[in-house]
């Protein structure tokens, strides 16, 4: 054998062995420990000395779920109205002009620090941010703070347009194609043109298609300028109704009053499915996009003529 692989073997089984590996996770552990400590210390004490302090709130997670986090920098600045608010995320376009937010993606110390990438399924996400960040629950639902919502797409279609988007994390939750091809038809023979956002994997194939070739900014902007959204439970919904846009979204696994709740601009149209909503509720889901009964979708029930019937209080 070559003498030197041995070391390195030997230096792979010391790696693994159990009683490292806790001593590992116990070390990690108490540097934890020590810096919530330390940072419990710092927040007193400035606060004490007048001191002004920092708040840092990490969410960096799916589109959908930073924008339901949006209230949250609202209620913490209601709350702290003499701390800097600093939040690292992965969609920084979301608070651009954000008047409750003071530094985006920066690195700063912070004096506390709240992390905001979790949800449990059965509990109505804005009150589980805000019960996270030790903060009332805000009244106010998410929205943008953007001074210019002009985008190139935007006069290329006027403001009569609706915008689909058929795309969604699981498949499950996804509509068949050629239902929303069925819609888009119909709705561009009541004269009004289609425009389709999302990725490019789950494009609809009509005209006016804009699928992988927007940021998140640029998305909220044609949004902004639409007179409708429809679409599946995505990002896209949530950024739709941001943007000040009416959405009619199809719900199958997930539960439109946990995620979005009292949101008149929302038309939730749920599949008719006995265990429609089984995210959000105690029935056993292995993983995320698994269907219990094994189906490839839970959306099948609800046909294209219920979709245009929801849209119409937004089209007259």
């Amino acid at each position: 054998m070559n003498e030197g692989i041995r070391p390195v073997r030997r230096i792979r089984r010391i790696i693994r062995a159990p009683s490292l590996i806790r001593n590992f996770q116990e070390h990690n552990e108490m540097n934890r420990f020590l810096d919530r400590s330390i940072r419990a210390v710092r927040w007193r004490t400035k606060g004490l000395l007048g001191i002004p302090r920092t708040i840092v709130v990490e969410i960096r997670w799916r589109l959908g779920d930073e924008i339901m986090a949006l209230p949250i920098y609202g209620g913490l600045r209601k709350a702290y109205p003499d701390c800097r608010i600093a939040v690292l995320c992965n969609y920084p376009d979301l608070l651009e002009g954000n008047p409750s937010v003071d530094a985006v993606n920066e690195r700063v110390t912070p004096d506390h620090y709240l992390l905001l990438r979790s949800g449990p399924r059965t509990e109505v996400r804005i009150a589980h941010y805000a019960r996270m960040a030790g903060i009332p629950i805000p009244e106010e639902r998410p929205r943008l703070y953007l001074k210019d919502w002009s985008a190139p797409s935007v006069a290329r279609y006027g403001g009569r347009f609706v915008a689909v988007a058929p795309g969604a994390s699981w498949a499950i939750k996804r509509w068949p194609v050629e239902r929303w091809r069925a819609l888009c038809e119909i709705i561009e023979a009541h004269g009004m043109p289609v425009v389709e956002l999302g990725r490019e994997d789950e494009t609809i194939g009509i005209r006016h298609s804009l699928m992988g070739q927007t940021t998140v900014r640029e998305a909220a902007c044609i949004l902004h300028a639409a007179r409708l959204l429809v679409c599946c439970d995505s990002g896209l919904m949530h950024l739709a109704r941001a943007a000040g846009t009416p959405a009619v979204a199809l719900f199958g696994p997930t539960n439109p009053s946990i995620l979005m709740p009292g949101d008149d601009g929302l038309q939730a149209l749920l599949s008719e499915e006995p265990c429609q909503g089984c995210w959000n509720s105690d029935q056993t889901v292995t993983a995320p996009g698994h269907c219990l009964r094994g189906r490839p979708t839970c959306l099948e029930r609800i046909t294209v003529d219920e979709v245009w019937a929801r849209m119409q209080p937004w089209l007259a």
